[in-house]
């Protein structure tokens, strides 16, 4: 019998190919259908007095008292109060930032903070956030997102899928104003960075994407060489086995300043 491992995510050794209808996966329509029948859960649990302890991503029911995910949203709380700190208001960017739990999150943590939030998003599901979060600005054009600076750029589990994730990672630095956080990636330490696809079934979706698992050198160098430092590295998740792969992942997150608003 197979390993069931092997069917959810698999090494692609050939690479990134542009043309594999795989990478347009996110587009897929059960990904929102999904998404709007958990947001009622979601959204019950965020606006709730709970533990934030539950995983956006799950096979089965929702579990609310999950450690690891209770240690990577108290360190988005973390980020979000330091980016915070002496401010009234939050200028954030969030790069694939779904229908908006995070920001429904900012608004819970921090309910005194005036948040101008935006979201990068794929149509379909930029569309339904537009209908869940109206005081969301959510935008489907790279360059609208682009034409101005944030205090805070966030992108969780998103770099990860963007073909050239060097030039995105230089496009979310440089809006940056103060604090770049990007959380929820797959890292290895010895390999170089290798593509994947990954087969979410189970999941409710439907489709199939892929991805990299980047190499934790090549991420931290190409980001400082852009001007930026790293202030903080957090545990952002499990690890994946994943069939073929030269090394087994790890799921990390890294908080970036740039030099000279570290230096102020």
């Amino acid at each position: 019998m197979a390993d069931p491992i092997s069917l959810d995510w698999e090494c692609v050794p050939e690479g990134w190919r542009p043309t594999d209808a795989r990478a347009q996966g996110w587009n897929h329509p059960s990904i929102v259908e999904r998404q709007r029948h958990l947001w009622a859960i979601y959204s019950e649990l965020i606006r709730g007095t709970g533990p934030l302890a539950f995983r956006f991503y799950t096979k089965g029911a929702i579990t609310p008292n999950d450690e690891g995910a209770h240690n990577f949203f108290m360190t988005f709380a973390y980020v979000l109060a330091r980016a915070a700190h002496h401010r009234d208001s939050l200028a954030i960017l969030d790069w694939g930032g779904g229908v908006g739990y995070y920001a429904l999150m900012a608004q819970r943590l921090l309910p005194e903070l005036a948040l101008d939030y935006v979201i990068k998003e794929l149509a379909g599901l930029a569309g339904l956030g537009r209908e869940l979060m109206p005081w969301v600005r959510f935008e489907t054009d790279e360059a609208v997102c682009f034409s101005r600076r944030y205090d805070l750029v966030l992108a969780s589990s998103s770099i990860q899928y963007a073909q050239d994730w060097q030039a995105l990672l230089t496009r979310l630095a440089a809006a940056a104003r103060d604090w770049l956080f990007i959380t929820r990636v797959p890292i290895v330490r010895r390999a170089r960075s290798f593509v994947v696809v990954q087969r979410p079934h189970d999941y409710g979706y439907l489709t199939e994407y892929i991805s990299w698992i980047i190499n934790r050198n090549e991420l931290l160098g190409h980001v400082e060489g852009l001007g930026l430092t790293l202030e903080r590295e957090f545990i952002a998740g499990g690890r994946a086995k994943i069939h073929n792969a030269p090394e087994e992942s790890e799921t990390l997150g890294f908080l970036f300043r740039p030099v000279a608003a570290r230096d102020t």
